[in-house]
């Protein structure tokens, strides 16, 4: 019974008040909530020169980025990603699922071509040479409405 009573009293004191242990300073771990990021506007996508200069300015923060990549051949990955104009080398090597499965969920298998709401990281040096700045899928969204005005968006 008292070893009863002590163990509830530690569980009860290590729970934080949302009822979840404290994750701050640790990884994420496989089962622990996705945290929720809120986002502001920036420029338009079809603004290629405040596109650039704000993704410059926003370097290695969180974005959500309207990207359109068209596929390359079978077995050769993606042959062109890009926003707007702005060209792009998108690497998922953060995601669990590859990027190109999860194009064929939300595209279709057969899609040649697909646009998505993808966020990451803009900028981060690309681990073999490429002309274009690599930019890092952390996570991917839904599919892209492109017939509506599109910006990009950073993380508060």
């Amino acid at each position: 019974m008292i070893r009863c009573a002590a163990l509830v009293m530690l569980l009860c004191g290590c729970a934080t008040p949302d009822g979840g242990q404290e994750m701050k300073g640790r990884p994420m771990r496989k089962g622990d909530p996705e945290p929720v990021h809120e986002f502001e506007p920036g420029p338009a996508i079809t603004d290629t020169q405040a596109l650039t200069a704000w993704l410059e300015a926003n370097r290695g923060k969180r974005l959500r980025l309207p990207v359109v990549i068209e596929r390359g051949e079978p077995g050769h990955g993606f042959k062109r990603s890009r926003v707007g104009d702005v060209e792009l080398h998108v690497t998922d090597l953060a995601l669990g699922v590859p990027l190109s499965e999860r194009i064929a969920q939300k595209c279709g298998r057969d899609a040649a071509r697909c646009a998505l709401w993808l966020e990451g990281r803009y900028g981060e040096k690309p681990p073999f040479p490429n002309d274009h700045p690599q930019y890092e899928v952390l996570k991917v969204g839904d599919v892209v409405d492109e017939t509506v005005e599109l910006k990009g968006e950073r993380a508060k």
